[in-house]
């Protein structure tokens, strides 16, 4: 291969899970047609020390075409808290890797590019990162030039603030990162990667993601509206509309798979030649400098046939309770795509929207909490969407004066022309179902397109509520 035959990824570069001393970094390459067929198509990244052209590192990784040319490569043995800068490019050979010219040596300057910070070593210290959801599509028409603005100024004023000095350790994207049925109906593979490609590729949204270590949960809209495990399996829906749900799922997967998942945790390198996506589930769990952070799946197990309803199934349920007990005095940040409390008040035909929370599963929820309480498990933080709009709630306990929950809901990255009222949430008073926790106050409503920053510094927790164009709209303190 000459070394001025690598492209630009067509999609990306992103920063995926990063520790003190690893980092993952995720690209998309492209099909090449040949009379003969199509040949391989092989992507290189190098990593650089911020401040040297000397390439540090560098590795080839597969894109294959049935994860849409997409892919992920690793780096270790890399220095915590320290700057460096990538180079990432794909080219197209009838060649294995190891018949190619070693990677170090190619000239991949005119490539893609980016740069990152490694995490922090595990311990005491400060932390800042930022989180919100549901890039919501514009109603306007598709072709209009406001749609890319209104859905990707936001990103681009997180990377304003990256640029005056505030210290951001990581992005954390909890669910809707596209809409697979708003302005468009998604039912098949093709469908949904052209979804992601036409999305990641907004300036906006892609510096970012090349910049922070990105985390990503998905959420209904990156199936189907209120997706839940039962419409594959419930006998009471005719046979050919279960056999087209388990299509649709399938295929919505298989794309969160290449272009969510497998820059996360949750994919497993195991250094076994050809299994390079292995997946245990789609929770998965980090940690950054002094907290810890557990991402729930909070829509492809969730099942109201179950007796009682389930959100989580066992193996996850089982995984959460053994990470909150690992350490029970630690700060502990929970991902959960929908609001773990407070509930919304609605009921009659609109009870379905209550239901697609937590409130539709009010036995494992109380059996949660009960847990936490028993279990003397403190320093919790629930982070959450869904719901486009943003405001924080705190739970006690009447039993146990010292048990605190915080739930911090950050929605949406990019907001609808309807957003509920603070009114239609119960910010105050017993929790529903379950009589010895009460949410006791609730504040920082907002109704805006908006972003949150998270900031620790023992023993205080600042949360900031940052409107689309950089306004601050919310600012609340913790102790926890």
């Amino acid at each position: 291969m000459a070394s001025n035959l690598a492209s630009a990824v067509t999609v990306g570069p992103i920063v995926g899970h990063t520790t003190d001393t690893t980092v993952r970094l995720w690209g998309r390459g492209e099909r090449q047609r040949t009379p003969g067929g199509s040949r391989r198509c092989h992507g290189v990244a190098q990593l650089l020390a911020a401040d040297s052209p000397t390439v540090l590192q560098a590795r080839y990784f597969k894109l294959l075409a049935e994860d849409d040319y997409t892919g992920s490569v690793d780096f270790e043995g890399l220095r915590p808290a320290t700057h460096y800068r990538y180079r990432m490019g794909f080219f197209h050979s009838d060649s294995e890797p190891f018949h190619l010219l070693p990677p170090l040596g190619l000239d991949l300057s005119s490539t893609g590019t980016g740069s990152f910070h490694t995490a922090p070593s595990p311990g005491p210290g400060p932390l800042s990162f930022v989180f919100g959801s549901c890039r919501h599509p514009s109603p306007l028409p598709v072709d209009s030039e406001e749609v890319g603005d209104r859905g990707d100024r936001i990103f681009r004023t997180i990377q304003a603030q990256l640029e005056q000095g505030l210290r951001t350790d990581a992005v954390l994207m909890l669910g809707d990162q596209i809409y697979a049925d708003v302005l468009r109906s998604d039912r098949t593979w093709p469908e949904y990667c052209e979804n992601y490609r036409r999305i990641f590729r907004q300036p906006g949204l892609r510096g970012l993601m090349s910049r922070l270590p990105t985390y990503m949960l998905l959420d209904d809209h990156e199936i189907a509206d209120n997706w839940s495990a039962d419409r594959m399996y419930d006998p009471k829906l005719p046979e050919e509309q279960r056999v087209a749900n388990k299509a649709r799922y399938f295929a919505a997967m298989m794309a969160y798979r290449s272009y969510q998942l497998v820059h996360g945790p949750a994919l497993v390198r195991e250094g076994v030649e050809g299994r390079t996506n292995t997946l245990d589930g789609y929770w998965y769990t980090f940690q950054l400098g002094p907290a810890r952070f557990f991402m729930m799946d909070t829509r492809t197990e969730r099942s109201y046939l179950a007796a009682p309803p389930e959100m989580m199934g066992p193996r996850q349920l089982d995984a959460f309770k053994q990470w909150l007990l690992e350490d029970r005095e630690g700060l502990k940040f929970v991902g959960s795509s929908v609001p773990f409390f407070p509930d919304v008040k609605l009921a009659g035909y609109m009870e379905w929207e209550r239901k697609d929370k937590w409130a539709g599963f009010l036995p494992q929820r109380q059996k949660l909490l009960e847990f936490m309480r028993d279990e003397g498990v403190k320093r919790v933080v629930f982070l959450s969407g869904d719901v486009h709009v943003s405001f924080w709630s705190e739970l006690r306990s009447t039993s146990r004066p010292d048990f605190q929950v915080l739930s911090l809901v950050s929605s949406a990255f990019n907001a609808p022309m309807f957003v509920p009222p603070f009114g239609m949430f119960e910010k105050e008073g017993i929790l529903d179902g379950q009589a010895d926790f009460v949410v006791r106050r609730s504040g920082g409503y907002t109704a805006k397109s908006n972003f949150t920053r998270v900031t620790w510094n023992e023993p205080e927790l600042r949360v900031e509520v940052f409107e689309r164009k950089g306004e601050k709209v919310a600012d609340s303190r913790f102790t926890l």
